[in-house]
């Protein structure tokens, strides 16, 4: 829930011949207001959800998605002290733990530099999304509608784009190296794959699945399991699309009754016990191999790690810090280990680096994102809504092989998204929801203006426009 604390708020209004000043909103600007406020959040959207964040085949949107966090700073800044936001003490202790004790840390154990210490926070500082995002939705102020065109049409084309880059580009532009580029992978187990951001591609599918189970409309029964098909082809990513089937699984549990849930709960079971067969009975050795080197470069990383931690109780409750691939020593010369990545030892990895302590505030942030998420799914029950909740979900799913903070603006985007939203309906989590309108002048221009504050109940007008 956004609102503005000890602010005006503000409205529409029209200078007409008479004396008069009456309330109203051209009908031709508002269609011109809605496709702009859907091309801005299509070209923001990826940005906050850092689709670009570790492509390095892509420079500029690479070099723009590391530097979004600090061209957001005066949006951050400002939503921190003016709009009233669900969990914002946790989230400013956790910016404030991470970025304040863990470059100290590093420069101890690790011998960092003022400079790559500060470097090593630059992850963190993607948290600050959900104050920055927060503050644009209050600026644009678009319809819910138009949120989730933006999340569908952004969804449907990263599929798009996965296939035709899977159709047309050619074999050599697959790499083994992810120190050079992480898009277009060949490994020896999976072949060639494409590891394609997935932020909306799963929100996406999650939002088929909860539309399908409202309104078994037929083609979107079929595209479920093509979005399925083309992860298992091209993607490749194996815990996410397990986690991804868990989700939708659920959601299908939860939205059926009767014999029918019953016998997909009997068939869930049976498959778990398959799984778990597997991964326990004499086949697992089998299993671990077909894995390949994944599996054996996380566990020659986590018994790495887990040896540096040692039994130092002060390195397990504060951590010890990190470097970056841009220090002048990285932790992968440190421990003779090119492939030594924090991102993937999950909870380990956060551990290691921010501590128990830290790793605590990392789980209050989520925890609290995925019961506010799931709060206003209740409330809102659209699609969206509940696909974003599921995503949470979802995120938690993967946080035990992907460390939660190897990309947290998802976190941050889908909360200020969920906040935003539940002010806009008739539940808002605080009793003072934004109002943000223009003032129309004879010349057609439009400007934000502030109007004599006005006294806003629990239950008061704050549909969209």
């Amino acid at each position: 829930m956004i609102s503005i604390l000890r602010t005006p708020s503000l409205r529409v209004v029209r200078p007409t011949h008479g004396s008069a000043v009456v309330s109203s909103t051209p009908e031709t600007a508002v269609p011109d207001e809605r496709r702009r406020a859907l091309a801005i959040l299509l070209l923001v959207l990826p940005i906050f959800g850092q689709t670009f964040y570790y492509l390095l085949e892509l420079p500029v949107p690479y070099f723009l998605s590391k530097a979004w966090p600090f061209l957001m700073l005066p949006l951050s800044i400002y939503a921190l002290f003016v709009f009233e936001l669900p969990y914002k003490a946790v989230f400013a202790l956790l910016l404030a733990y991470a970025m304040g004790l863990s470059p100290l840390l590093g420069m101890l154990y690790f011998g960092n530099g003022f400079v790559d210490s500060l470097t090593t926070t630059v992850k963190i500082w993607s948290f600050t999304y959900y104050f920055a995002f927060a503050a644009m939705l209050a600026w644009l102020r678009p319809r819910p509608a138009t949120i989730a065109r933006a999340f569908v049409i952004l969804g449907a084309l990263t599929y798009i784009t996965m296939w035709l880059l899977w159709i047309f580009a050619p074999a050599d532009w697959y790499g083994s190296d992810p120190a050079k580029g992480k898009l277009l992978m060949f490994e020896y187990e999976r072949g060639n794959r494409i590891y394609m951001p997935m932020f909306f591609g799963m929100i996406f599918l999650f939002y088929l699945t909860r539309r399908f189970c409202r309104n078994w409309e037929w083609w979107v029964g079929l595209l479920i399991p093509a979005i399925f098909a083309s992860q298992m082809i091209i993607y490749k990513q194996r815990i996410s699309i397990l986690a991804a089937v868990i989700v939708v699984y659920a959601i299908v549990i939860s939205s059926t009754r009767g014999t029918l849930r019953r016998f997909l709960v009997a068939c869930g079971l049976l498959a778990a016990s398959g799984i778990i067969a597997v991964v326990s009975g004499p086949i697992a050795l089998e299993f671990a191999d077909s894995l390949g080197g994944s599996l054996s470069v996380r566990m020659v990383s986590f018994a790495t790690a887990t040896e540096f931690l040692g039994s130092d109780p002060l390195r397990w409750l504060f951590g010890v810090g990190a470097t970056t691939r841009f220090s002048s020593i990285t932790l992968a010369e440190i421990f003779n280990n090119p492939n030594f990545y924090l991102a993937d030892l999950g909870w380990l990895g956060v551990v290691f680096e921010y501590g128990l302590v830290g790793a605590l505030l990392v789980v209050g942030v989520y925890l609290g994102g995925l019961l506010f998420t799931w709060q206003t799914a209740r409330l809102d029950g659209t699609p969206l809504v509940r696909a974003l909740a599921d995503y949470m979900f979802f995120l938690f799913l993967t946080s035990t092989v992907y460390s939660f903070v190897f990309t947290p603006g998802e976190l941050g985007t889908i909360l200020a998204v969920a906040a935003y939203l539940r002010s806009q309906g008739p539940h808002p989590w605080v009793p003072s929801p934004l109002a943000v309108d223009t003032v129309q002048q004879r010349t057609g221009r439009t400007w934000i203006t502030h109007a004599r504050p006005r006294q806003y109940g629990r239950d008061s007008e704050t549909g969209s426009p």
